[in-house]
């Protein structure tokens, strides 16, 4: 299949660079899109540094999140997306989980602003955050099907080459839901690889072998109804 013409994609991110990392090739293909990012809130103080800021090569001291938002703004405009931020909590920095009715709502609210054509969203493997990010989208895309007019699913980077298996029962669960996926590839191309380069704190933390991942054609499936 080969690439849909989506019109505005609104690219709804888990963090500050799944989106870039599993869809910037598409979101090159349709310039003047979104990434919102659901996890991209500021904590009023940091608890020390996670392990995971640690091996992003963050200091303490740092306001990680936002040293991360100009990464994801700088990634974004490679790829001709504009970055919109929700303030929900990244699980590492909040044991209060939003629930997914939350997030839908947020959802909800960006995209009527930006009115998008599309909206693209994660499997929603492995990760807490990738999965409830995945959830919200699911409850509008079951409940409010023509709340936009073409949904696109990408398969989450880098968890899709270490759990193939979450992946295709999530394919399977949106089957048995009613749901008709018709999967295309994207190549990453320049603007994707230019985008990548941007993000020098999470290419540290993820390694060589998740970023060369992250180069290899992004797996999309367009959802349409039986």
């Amino acid at each position: 299949m080969s690439v849909p013409a989506l019109g505005r994609v609104l690219a709804v991110s888990p963090h500050l660079d799944d989106a870039v990392l599993s869809a910037g090739a598409l979101l090159s293909a349709h310039r003047g899109s979104f990434v919102l990012t659901v996890f991209a809130g500021i904590p009023a103080h940091y608890e020390g540094l996670s392990e995971w800021d640690a091996r992003s090569g963050f200091a303490g001291g740092d306001d990680v999140v936002a040293l991360r938002r100009e990464e994801d703004r700088r990634a974004a405009e490679r790829v001709g997306a504009t970055v919109e931020w929700l303030d929900f909590l990244d699980n590492q920095y909040s044991e209060r989980q939003s629930g997914a009715a939350e997030i839908a709502a947020a959802i909800r609210v960006v995209r009527a602003r930006l009115d998008a054509d599309t909206l693209a969203l994660p499997l929603g493997l492995a990760h807490a955050d990738h999965v409830r990010t995945h959830e919200a989208c699911a409850l509008l895309l079951e409940h409010e099907f023509d709340f936009v007019t073409h949904w696109v699913a990408w398969a989450d980077i880098p968890y899709r080459a270490r759990h193939p298996d979450l992946m295709n029962d999530r394919l399977d669960d949106l089957r048995a839901k009613g749901f008709v996926l018709s999967p295309f590839e994207v190549g990453a191309g320049e603007p994707k690889r230019a985008a990548l380069a941007e993000y020098p704190s999470q290419l540290r933390a993820l390694g060589p072998d998740n970023m060369a991942d992250a180069e290899r054609p992004e797996q999309l499936y367009t959802i349409t109804r039986q």
